[in-house]
């Protein structure tokens, strides 16, 4: 029997379930990329202080998601050539991440693939269907949106374990089993999260809006991407019911004005997009 969780928003991640401050290099990063003098040579100094957000910078800037003309090692070059906004959103995604601490590998790597398929699939739907939506946004909502799963690996690991064991064996998504056990919403939890590390408005909407449950309602088309990037990603990788298969079916059909013929040239697409996943999974 599982027991219950009772979350405090004034007091969670303060007090009893407390996490550190977010990265210096990200701190810093914010503040510099609000100064005019900032140039692409001070903020590649910064991340370079740190070797592993390096390396981990670096596997984002060479994904397919940027599709630089040419792979790069050098960290100047890929601030100079994509821009300080985008590097900041690059490191911003990856500084939270990292600062969870997060020490199962398995579910960490699980994570990582999950977030960037996602992306892949919100970028490849927003080109399609809502170009005017800002590319730069929506991969730092896309990696985040699903950051309350790891909250609860970090402080609820047995909760966790058995709503995976719950979702494997009924062929559900995760919010199922949530509402099952009646247990905090990841995507609650997600929020609280954005909120205490007061992290973009944008990123806490694609946290709190990500589920189907969510989709149905009258959200903005950024929230709406978001959602279908991820619910397709979860359809593609497998491992869902019929009835589970078919809701995000006849949802997608509905928002993107799609017949059957066409959703499947869709989920095709986005089939294509995994090995892209599992490259960047392999580089990161």
């Amino acid at each position: 029997m599982l027991k219950p969780i009772e979350i405090d928003p004034k007091t969670f991640l303060r007090e009893h379930c407390s996490l550190p401050a977010l990265p210096e290099a990200v701190i810093r990063l914010q503040e510099m990329v609000q100064d005019d003098a900032t140039d692409s040579a001070m903020v590649a100094q910064i991340i370079s202080g740190d070797p592993a957000l390096v390396a981990q910078v670096l596997a984002v800037v060479n994904s397919a998601y940027y599709s630089l003309p040419k792979t790069t090692s050098n960290v100047k070059y890929a601030v100079a050539y994509l821009g300080l906004s985008v590097i900041q959103r690059i490191v911003i995604s990856v500084g939270v991440v990292n600062a969870m601490g997060i020490k199962e590998k398995k579910e960490l790597n699980n994570y990582w693939y999950h977030s960037f398929f996602t992306a892949l699939t919100t970028r490849y739907l927003a080109k399609k269907f809502w170009s005017y939506l800002d590319p730069e946004d929506l991969w730092t909502a896309s990696i985040l949106h699903d950051i309350g799963k790891l909250v609860y690996i970090k402080f609820f690991p047995e909760h966790y374990k058995e709503l995976k064991r719950y979702c494997k064996k009924n062929g559900c998504v995760f919010s199922e089993a949530e509402e099952h056990y009646k247990l905090p919403a990841s995507s609650y939890l997600g929020s609280l999260l954005c909120h205490h590390w007061r992290l973009p408005s944008k990123v806490e909407d694609a946290c709190k809006y990500h589920n189907l449950s969510h989709i149905s309602e009258q959200g903005s088309d950024f929230q709406t991407v978001i959602a279908l990037g991820n619910l397709l990603t979860t359809l593609s990788v497998g491992g869902l019911n019929e009835s589970c298969k078919n809701r995000i079916k006849e949802v997608a059909e509905n928002i993107l004005e799609l017949s059957p013929n066409n959703f499947i040239s869709i989920i095709a697409d986005v089939y294509d997009l995994e090995s892209e996943a599992e490259k960047f999974l392999r580089s990161f």
